[in-house]
């Protein structure tokens, strides 16, 4: 059976001496995992196109067998400006592991790609974390486990901690021995970073400092790991080179 999809290349991986199997999240069937027949070879019809982080146009043959086969591909985006700078591409990484995380095959994952394009647009000219930060909250959304900013995760009452485990802000009477008091301006970030593109953002107030702007990214990551219950290998990638 042949059906098209649109999606974006998570990851690949040889098969043999000149096949690969590329891991895709698709618009209409969710995560897909695929064979491309001699994409190896020099004179392949496909040569770069199905490179990690290309948003793509595919036909695919679904036969018996778990892997399906691509027949056709045409780039809609190769997002290149993502792979060519190293800050960007380390970024960028962090969203496509995440993506292969939350995403399920066979089941229609719209939202998870559009949010991917639409952050991979924005991290093609903007390389802040807080790119990053926001797509991880906002895939959380998604996924059915946003965390609680606004107020405490427990009780309701104004919050100025934060626990991955017990769902986000939490109130000083609330807080386990695992949780780390941020204080209102780390979670008013966060919470603005939680909204989805293209919503009316809340009105400005004084800009986050560059010790918010890090406490929120970083918590941002250490929520969605605890919840996919799985580190982000990219992040630690991602984490030593900004150190470095």
């Amino acid at each position: 059976m042949l059906y098209k999809d649109e999606a974006v290349v998570l990851r690949t991986m040889r098969l043999g001496e000149a096949d690969r199997i590329v891991t895709l999240v698709g618009r209409n069937n969710g995560k897909i995992r695929a064979v491309v027949k001699g994409v190896r070879r020099t004179k392949s019809r496909y040569g770069g196109r199905l490179e990690p982080f290309s948003y793509v146009s595919l036909v695919i043959w679904k036969g018996k067998s778990d892997l399906h086969t691509i027949t056709q591909v045409e780039v809609l985006d190769p997002f290149r400006a993502v792979k060519e700078d190293l800050d960007r591409l380390s970024l960028g990484s962090v969203m496509l592991e995440a993506c292969d995380r939350v995403a399920q095959e066979s089941e229609a994952s719209a939202r998870v790609l559009d949010l991917l394009i639409q952050s991979l647009r924005r991290l093609s000219t903007d390389s802040s974390p807080m790119v990053l930060a926001a797509f991880l909250l906002q895939l959380c959304g998604i996924a059915g486990f946003a965390p609680s900013m606004d107020r405490c995760a427990e009780c309701s009452k104004p919050a100025s901690w934060f626990s991955p485990g017990q769902g986000g802000a939490v109130c000083p009477g609330c807080r386990t021995f695992n949780s780390e008091e941020v204080g209102t301006s780390v979670l008013e970030l966060m919470s603005d970073l939680a909204v989805p593109l293209g919503t009316a953002p809340r009105l400005p107030g004084r800009p986050p400092t560059e010790e918010a702007m890090a406490t929120a990214a970083r918590l941002a990551r250490y929520y969605t790991e605890y919840h996919l219950e799985r580190r982000l290998k990219s992040a630690s990638a991602a984490e030593a080179m900004a150190r470095f």
